[in-house]
Protein backbone atom coordinates (compact mmCIF):
# COMPACT_ATOMS: atom_id res chain seq x y z
CA UNK A 1 0.00 0.00 0.00
CA UNK A 2 2.93 2.43 -0.37
CA UNK A 3 3.48 5.04 -3.16
CA UNK A 4 6.04 4.77 -5.38
CA UNK A 5 7.59 8.23 -4.52
CA UNK A 6 7.71 6.84 -1.11
CA UNK A 7 10.17 4.37 -1.90
CA UNK A 8 14.12 4.29 -3.47
CA UNK A 9 16.19 1.47 -4.21
CA UNK A 10 20.05 2.37 -2.89
CA UNK A 11 21.08 -0.90 -3.59
CA UNK A 12 23.89 -2.22 -2.33
CA UNK A 13 27.95 -2.00 -3.44
CA UNK A 14 31.28 -3.33 -2.76
CA UNK A 15 34.91 -2.38 -1.32
CA UNK A 16 36.87 -0.72 -4.44
CA UNK A 17 39.66 -3.51 -3.09
CA UNK A 18 37.60 -6.03 -5.56
CA UNK A 19 38.97 -5.98 -8.74
CA UNK A 20 40.91 -7.72 -11.63
CA UNK A 21 44.53 -7.94 -9.96
CA UNK A 22 47.65 -9.52 -12.13
CA UNK A 23 49.05 -12.62 -10.24
CA UNK A 24 51.90 -13.75 -10.78
CA UNK A 25 53.14 -17.86 -11.92
CA UNK A 26 54.34 -17.25 -7.90
CA UNK A 27 51.65 -15.88 -6.06
CA UNK A 28 49.45 -18.54 -7.87
CA UNK A 29 51.31 -21.53 -7.13
CA UNK A 30 51.63 -20.53 -3.52
CA UNK A 31 48.01 -20.51 -3.23
CA UNK A 32 47.69 -23.62 -5.07
CA UNK A 33 49.89 -25.29 -2.57
CA UNK A 34 48.63 -24.19 0.60
CA UNK A 35 44.95 -25.44 -0.19
CA UNK A 36 45.73 -28.30 -2.26
CA UNK A 37 44.19 -27.12 -5.33
CA UNK A 38 45.62 -28.86 -8.41
CA UNK A 39 42.95 -27.69 -11.28
CA UNK A 40 40.71 -25.32 -12.09
CA UNK A 41 38.59 -23.93 -9.79
CA UNK A 42 35.33 -23.33 -9.98
CA UNK A 43 34.66 -21.01 -6.94
CA UNK A 44 31.83 -20.85 -4.20
CA UNK A 45 32.16 -18.14 -1.49
CA UNK A 46 28.55 -18.83 0.56
CA UNK A 47 28.91 -16.20 3.58
CA UNK A 48 27.61 -19.06 5.27
CA UNK A 49 26.77 -23.00 5.74
CA UNK A 50 22.89 -22.60 6.58
CA UNK A 51 20.44 -24.42 4.90
CA UNK A 52 19.47 -21.56 2.08
CA UNK A 53 23.05 -21.66 0.60
CA UNK A 54 21.60 -25.02 -1.05
CA UNK A 55 25.07 -26.76 -0.94
CA UNK A 56 23.27 -29.99 -2.05
CA UNK A 57 22.06 -29.51 -5.18
CA UNK A 58 25.00 -27.76 -6.04
CA UNK A 59 27.03 -31.26 -5.20
CA UNK A 60 24.37 -33.08 -6.86
CA UNK A 61 24.72 -30.84 -9.95
CA UNK A 62 28.93 -30.95 -10.02
CA UNK A 63 28.17 -34.60 -9.79
CA UNK A 64 26.36 -34.58 -13.41
CA UNK A 65 28.89 -32.69 -14.82
CA UNK A 66 30.61 -34.85 -17.86
CA UNK A 67 33.28 -36.68 -16.45
CA UNK A 68 36.15 -34.72 -19.08
CA UNK A 69 34.84 -31.78 -17.19
CA UNK A 70 35.28 -33.00 -13.67
CA UNK A 71 38.78 -34.04 -14.68
CA UNK A 72 40.10 -30.40 -15.50
CA UNK A 73 38.34 -28.83 -12.52
CA UNK A 74 37.70 -28.66 -8.47
CA UNK A 75 34.99 -27.33 -6.81
CA UNK A 76 36.09 -25.12 -4.26
CA UNK A 77 33.92 -23.30 -1.39
CA UNK A 78 35.82 -20.88 0.39
CA UNK A 79 34.25 -19.70 4.06
CA UNK A 80 34.86 -20.01 7.24
CA UNK A 81 33.22 -23.34 8.32
CA UNK A 82 32.51 -25.00 11.85
CA UNK A 83 33.52 -29.04 11.98
CA UNK A 84 30.19 -29.97 11.78
CA UNK A 85 28.78 -27.92 8.53
CA UNK A 86 32.08 -29.55 6.83
CA UNK A 87 31.21 -33.18 7.89
CA UNK A 88 27.61 -32.21 6.70
CA UNK A 89 28.80 -31.02 3.14
CA UNK A 90 31.31 -33.62 3.21
CA UNK A 91 28.77 -35.93 3.38
CA UNK A 92 27.13 -34.78 0.31
CA UNK A 93 29.99 -35.14 -1.30
CA UNK A 94 30.16 -38.79 -0.80
CA UNK A 95 26.48 -39.75 -1.22
CA UNK A 96 26.65 -37.70 -4.67
CA UNK A 97 29.75 -39.99 -5.64
CA UNK A 98 32.32 -37.34 -5.57
CA UNK A 99 35.86 -38.18 -4.94
CA UNK A 100 36.77 -35.73 -1.99
CA UNK A 101 39.86 -34.28 -3.81
CA UNK A 102 36.99 -32.82 -6.62
CA UNK A 103 36.47 -30.85 -3.99
CA UNK A 104 37.58 -28.70 -1.03
CA UNK A 105 36.67 -26.76 1.29
CA UNK A 106 39.18 -24.12 2.07
CA UNK A 107 38.09 -22.70 5.73
CA UNK A 108 38.85 -18.59 6.18
CA UNK A 109 40.75 -17.19 3.88
CA UNK A 110 42.03 -13.19 4.82
CA UNK A 111 40.91 -10.65 1.66
CA UNK A 112 43.87 -10.57 -0.34
CA UNK A 113 43.23 -14.61 -0.50
CA UNK A 114 39.55 -13.99 -1.55
CA UNK A 115 40.40 -11.32 -4.23
CA UNK A 116 43.25 -13.75 -5.74
CA UNK A 117 40.86 -16.83 -6.03
CA UNK A 118 38.07 -14.53 -7.38
CA UNK A 119 41.07 -13.78 -9.98
CA UNK A 120 41.80 -17.05 -10.48
CA UNK A 121 38.40 -18.83 -10.82
CA UNK A 122 37.38 -20.53 -14.12
CA UNK A 123 33.91 -20.30 -13.21
CA UNK A 124 32.12 -18.67 -9.88
CA UNK A 125 28.94 -20.52 -9.08
CA UNK A 126 26.07 -19.25 -6.19
CA UNK A 127 23.30 -21.24 -5.98
CA UNK A 128 21.78 -19.70 -2.87
CA UNK A 129 18.12 -20.22 -2.33
CA UNK A 130 17.51 -16.91 -1.00
CA UNK A 131 19.73 -13.40 -0.20
CA UNK A 132 18.86 -10.06 0.80
CA UNK A 133 21.60 -8.79 -1.59
CA UNK A 134 23.86 -11.75 -2.67
CA UNK A 135 27.37 -9.72 -2.04
CA UNK A 136 29.38 -12.58 -2.91
CA UNK A 137 27.70 -12.41 -6.65
CA UNK A 138 28.74 -8.92 -6.67
CA UNK A 139 32.18 -9.02 -5.37
CA UNK A 140 33.33 -11.77 -7.69
CA UNK A 141 31.95 -9.71 -10.91
CA UNK A 142 33.81 -6.84 -10.03
CA UNK A 143 37.10 -9.50 -10.39
CA UNK A 144 36.23 -10.17 -13.47
CA UNK A 145 35.25 -13.81 -12.49
CA UNK A 146 32.54 -15.19 -15.22
CA UNK A 147 29.67 -15.51 -12.89
CA UNK A 148 26.27 -18.10 -12.80
CA UNK A 149 23.95 -17.79 -9.96
CA UNK A 150 20.18 -18.60 -8.76
CA UNK A 151 17.06 -16.97 -10.53
CA UNK A 152 15.93 -16.41 -6.88
CA UNK A 153 15.23 -13.54 -4.60
CA UNK A 154 17.65 -10.28 -5.37
CA UNK A 155 19.78 -12.34 -6.67
CA UNK A 156 18.55 -11.58 -10.46
CA UNK A 157 19.20 -7.56 -9.84
CA UNK A 158 22.77 -8.23 -8.89
CA UNK A 159 23.23 -10.61 -11.78
CA UNK A 160 21.42 -8.61 -14.39
CA UNK A 161 21.59 -10.71 -16.92
CA UNK A 162 18.51 -13.60 -17.45
CA UNK A 163 21.60 -16.25 -19.25
CA UNK A 164 23.93 -15.98 -16.47
CA UNK A 165 20.67 -17.61 -14.21
CA UNK A 166 19.44 -21.19 -13.19
CA UNK A 167 16.75 -22.38 -11.23
CA UNK A 168 18.68 -23.23 -7.50
CA UNK A 169 16.04 -26.05 -6.75
CA UNK A 170 16.86 -27.86 -9.79
CA UNK A 171 19.73 -30.25 -9.59
CA UNK A 172 19.71 -30.66 -13.49
CA UNK A 173 18.97 -26.67 -14.20
CA UNK A 174 22.31 -25.88 -11.71
CA UNK A 175 24.07 -28.48 -13.81
CA UNK A 176 23.64 -27.77 -17.40
CA UNK A 177 24.36 -23.74 -16.83
CA UNK A 178 28.11 -24.85 -15.35
CA UNK A 179 28.54 -26.96 -17.95
CA UNK A 180 27.55 -24.28 -20.57
CA UNK A 181 30.14 -22.09 -18.77
CA UNK A 182 32.69 -24.44 -18.75
CA UNK A 183 32.60 -25.73 -22.03
CA UNK A 184 31.52 -22.66 -23.83
CA UNK A 185 34.08 -20.73 -24.24
CA UNK A 186 32.02 -17.64 -26.05
CA UNK A 187 29.96 -17.89 -23.32
CA UNK A 188 32.42 -17.84 -20.60
CA UNK A 189 33.68 -14.37 -22.10
CA UNK A 190 30.27 -13.14 -22.11
CA UNK A 191 29.94 -13.55 -18.80
CA UNK A 192 33.07 -11.95 -17.80
CA UNK A 193 32.31 -9.14 -19.86
CA UNK A 194 28.98 -8.50 -18.59
CA UNK A 195 29.59 -9.14 -15.32
CA UNK A 196 32.60 -6.39 -15.30
CA UNK A 197 30.02 -3.83 -16.79
CA UNK A 198 27.23 -4.91 -14.27
CA UNK A 199 29.84 -4.38 -11.39
CA UNK A 200 30.40 -0.34 -12.62
CA UNK A 201 27.12 -0.04 -11.97
CA UNK A 202 26.65 -0.57 -7.88
CA UNK A 203 28.68 2.41 -5.95
CA UNK A 204 28.59 3.30 -2.12
CA UNK A 205 28.87 6.95 -3.47
CA UNK A 206 25.64 6.95 -5.62
CA UNK A 207 23.77 5.23 -3.09
CA UNK A 208 25.00 7.65 -0.12
CA UNK A 209 23.64 10.88 -2.72
CA UNK A 210 20.04 9.01 -3.37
Amino acid sequence: GLLENQITNILAAVDKMFQPVELSAEQRQSLYKKYSITKKLVMYAPGGFDERKNFDNLIYAYAQLSQEVRTKHQLIIISQVSEEDKQKVLNSVKNANLNESEMIITGYVPDDELIAFYNLATLFVFPSKHEGFGLPVLEAMACGAPVIASNSTSIPEVIGWEEALFDPFSINSISKKIEQALTEKAFCEQLKKHGLKQAGRFSWDDSAKK
